[in-house]
């Protein structure tokens, strides 16, 4: 970690405000129950509004721990996710998937900003999780790559209000030599988080959702 970079929250302290943003939201989640019964919240599960996501069941699958099988999709967000799921995603693929440099789908600048913020976040999300935990140096890279590109191009409350991706800004923040850009990753992060409870006053199911797994690879991290 660099010694000379500014004074920011820790991992613990992230996990700590995040767990505590997120209890009362899924205290009436399934994570104890039967496979069948988790299975059936997947199948049965939209937000608040009633609206529901493609990349939705791969990444609740993944949240609790259920087989569910894949459905091809041309979209980089959807590819990511359920090749995380299934456990079929390599460095190699990701490589493939994902452009150089820059963002990471391709002809992204041809998307609506709502949706270029989307998925480019949900995809940065997945990407992360696999390089963190797989330790692939090279796919680590091409996220940092990616949050800077995000810092440059993108404000983090482009009207998705989804926390995707909050904690690559995190470990960015924690790994940059540059003070700058520490601050504005976290300060990404921070908005990334704060936006889940404009709406409501507090996070919506999806968002409390993905939190969770924000702060569950915030801990991998520090231990890694």
């Amino acid at each position: 970690m660099n010694t000379n970079q500014p004074k920011l929250p820790s991992n613990e302290q992230w996990v700590q405000f995040i767990d505590s943003l997120i209890s009362p939201v899924l205290l009436d989640m399934p994570f104890e129950k039967s496979e069948s019964e988790k299975t059936r919240f997947i199948e049965n599960f939209t937000d608040e509004y009633g609206n529901r996501r493609a990349t939705d069941r791969p990444f609740l699958s993944h949240i609790f721990n259920v087989q569910s099988e894949s459905i091809q999709s041309d979209a980089l967000d959807e590819q990511l996710w359920w090749l995380t799921h299934s456990g079929n995603l390599t460095e190699a693929i990701a490589l493939d998937l994902v452009e150089p440099s820059g963002p990471l789908v391709s002809d992204s600048e041809n998307l609506a900003i709502e949706y270029r913020t989307m998925v480019e976040l949900c995809s940065l999300h997945a990407l992360w999780n696999y390089a963190n935990s797989s330790q692939s140096s090279v796919l680590i890279d091409r996220c940092m790559n990616a949050v800077q590109w995000h810092i440059h191009e993108l404000q983090p409350d482009n009207g998705i209000n989804r926390p995707w991706g909050a904690h690559v800004f995190v470990s960015f923040a924690s790994m940059s030599a540059d003070p700058e850009l520490s601050l504005s990753a976290n300060l990404h992060a921070q908005t990334l988080v704060h936006n889940t409870s404009v709406t409501l006053g507090y996070p919506d199911r999806l968002s409390a959702l993905i939190l969770k797994d924000v702060s569950h690879q915030l801990q991998v991290h520090n231990r890694s």
